[in-house]
């Protein structure tokens, strides 16, 4: 019996001490990207959970929905927020010669500290541009369902198309 005590309590000291895989956190407390184009304006919202949000603004009606990232995604998404210095980018590259291209917006938040970076007419470097359409691969593979939670996507000012004119008020005399 004492034999099969101390073999168990070896095994199970060696398994307990097995190289585990590291998994990183995720590097932001928010990560909002945002996209705008003739006909549709969305927004998806990354956090440290593993929910991700999306949101279609425009056409009407808004509609927010919502999905379970796994875990090989989070890992993947994780490792390409963290390879991308965010910080080394400037805060708008924008072609102000072309009218109605498509454009985006990263919002950044992490311990109270903001970074936007805004991006209109193709006008970013090489590593945005990669690391955007990687997010649409990411975004292509995650099933949304709707609900009506009420989510902060932060400001979203400079992608949201400018409201309507207002209606002409008519006096009646």
């Amino acid at each position: 019996m004492k034999k099969q005590i101390i073999v168990f309590s070896f095994l199970f000291l060696f398994l307990s001490c097995a190289k585990k895989e590291k998994i990183e956190t995720f590097p932001f407390d928010d990560f909002v990207f945002a996209g705008e184009a003739l006909h549709s304006v969305f927004c998806i919202k990354f956090t440290k959970s593993d929910t991700v949000y999306y949101q279609r603004i425009f056409p009407k009606p808004i509609a927010t929905s919502y999905a379970v990232i796994n875990l090989e995604e989070k890992i993947k998404l994780s490792r390409l927020l963290r390879e991308t210095n965010f910080e080394k980018f400037d805060t708008i590259y924008a072609n102000q010669t072309v009218e109605d291209a498509q454009a985006y917006l990263i919002n950044i938040s992490n311990q109270g500290k903001r970074k936007s970076i805004y991006l209109y007419a193709r006008e970013a470097p090489k590593e945005l541009d990669r690391f955007i359409k990687s997010l649409g691969e990411i975004k292509k593979r995650l099933h949304f369902v709707p609900t009506n939670k009420r989510v902060d996507f932060g400001d979203l000012k400079s992608i949201l198309p400018p409201p309507p004119p207002p209606m002409p008020v008519r006096n009646i005399n």
